[in-house]
């Protein structure tokens, strides 16, 4: 199982549990998304800059 689907399954996880502490599960979520797309841009941008 690859690390892309194993954040899958834990998102649909999250989003299937209607117990309380799910709006924390939420943010922490959408907290990882964030910084994953943070991380994306600096890769892009160090290959875009190391490709001229």
């Amino acid at each position: 199982m690859t690390f892309i689907d194993r954040a899958f399954a834990f998102g649909r996880s999250l989003f299937a549990d209607d117990f309380g502490g799910s709006q924390i599960r939420m943010a922490f979520l959408i907290g990882l998304s964030a910084s994953a797309v943070l991380v994306l841009v600096r890769v892009g941008t160090a290959v875009a800059a190391a490709a001229h």
